[in-house]
């Protein structure tokens, strides 16, 4: 049985490894950098129409009528609001509407908004599919104008005051919808 003698390592075989190392470590931090540009750039693309977060919008609080049909209002006065805006045919709504699940109630109010819909009923089916615990509010035009929704799902977070505070577009994570909520909250 032979032995397995590890190799010297020359000084410049050290150096090389470590300058290999370096240059790996600054191709990532680039790559993750052009990345991150790319994403917020298409981010603030995406919510450029929607309405303004700094403060200056304050949203009515409208009562509309809910899939169980009650009518509701929109916003609690104690704590902040989550708004959940979706169509019943968006796919993107379908996977990203039980993200919602994880969200602290006792924290942050969370409501969904039914939009572009034909009737009730594609609505309460696309909901059954759905494992929902929070309330299902049927909107209209005037809401979706108001709220200038362009595209699902659109999300706004709104302060105890009602002050539009946070927007967002497009699929979000359970941790990306908590965030929100934390960070606004």
């Amino acid at each position: 049985m032979s032995k397995i003698v590890p190799k010297e390592l020359s000084n410049s075989d050290v150096n090389s490894k470590k300058v290999g190392w370096t240059e790996r470590l600054k191709r990532f931090v680039k790559e993750f950098t052009f990345f991150a540009l790319v994403f917020t750039g298409i981010t603030i693309w995406q919510t450029w129409d929607m309405l303004s977060t700094d403060g200056s919008v304050q949203i009515d609080n409208i009562s509309l009528p809910s899939l169980a049909g009650e009518v509701a209002t929109l916003t609690e006065n104690d704590k902040p609001t989550l708004v959940y805006f979706f169509a019943p045919w968006c796919g993107v709504c379908k996977m990203s509407i039980d993200n919602l699940q994880g969200l602290n109630t006792d924290k942050i109010h969370v409501v969904t908004v039914a939009l572009d819909y034909d009737n009730t009923q594609e609505v309460a089916e696309f909901i059954g599919e759905q494992e929902l615990q929070v309330p299902v509010l049927l909107g209209n035009k005037e809401v979706k104008r108001q709220f200038q929704v362009k595209g699902y799902p659109s999300y706004y977070v709104l302060d105890k005051n009602r002050n539009v505070v946070s927007k967002s577009y497009g699929y979000s994570t359970a941790i990306g919808m908590k965030l929100r909520a934390w960070v606004n909250g």
